[in-house]
């Protein structure tokens, strides 16, 4: 075999390493993009829920439910917040000055990794509220990634929302959003009993 031609089959064996190399990578690229845009989930490895997300539709066990559901309110909007997390503040602030957090129709209920004082300040003005402190166990029951986080519960404790809320995030536009969807899921319940143990 010449020098040429080795090296012609030498680029082609390159070239075609190459295109599966960006094959592969360009399947992950997909795979990430639509695990983040709420589609496919990724493969469960284990018995629990992964994120909080996977949780929706599920209702949260009787004590959870008891130290996390405002039974007087029509909804409650759970508010996982740590004690020096800027966003936090900024979140809890925003939501504080909502109408329907600040007239009470749905209760704000924060659970904090630590001591509540900080997200009480921040929350002031809600009309219905109160803090879960040291929740870091209700945090990982309900597969909590990060803080700020926040999941609404209808009145039975049902999870039907959550989001982790960005700088940018229209957090009244989604309380708004998810409280269509609940009164458009209450005439068809389909709760599921096997929630976060």
């Amino acid at each position: 075999m010449s020098f040429t031609a080795s090296a012609l089959v030498l680029a082609f064996v390159a070239i075609a390493l190459l295109a599966l190399g960006l094959a592969g990578l360009l399947r992950q690229v997909s795979l990430l993009t639509q695990q983040l845009e709420g589609g496919a989930a990724a493969p469960r490895q284990g018995a629990g829920a992964r994120t909080t997300r996977e949780l929706v539709g599920f209702r949260l066990p009787g004590d959870l439910a008891t130290d996390l559901v405002d039974p007087a309110a029509r909804h409650t909007l759970l508010a996982f917040v740590s004690p020096g997390c800027s966003s936090c503040s900024l979140t809890l602030r925003a939501l504080a000055l909502d109408p329907e957090v600040a007239d009470g129709s749905v209760a704000l209920t924060l659970v904090s990794a630590g001591s509540c004082a900080p997200a009480l300040r921040d929350a002031e003005g809600a009309g219905r509220l109160r803090c879960l402190p040291q929740g870091r166990t209700a945090m990982d029951r309900l597969a909590v990634p990060a803080t700020p986080y926040l999941a609404l519960l209808d009145a039975s404790g049902t999870l039907r929302a959550a989001l982790l809320p960005e700088e940018d995030t229209d957090l009244g536009g989604w309380l708004r959003q998810a409280d269509t969807t609940l009164h458009q899921a209450g005439a068809r319940p389909s709760t599921r009993e096997d929630g976060p143990s």
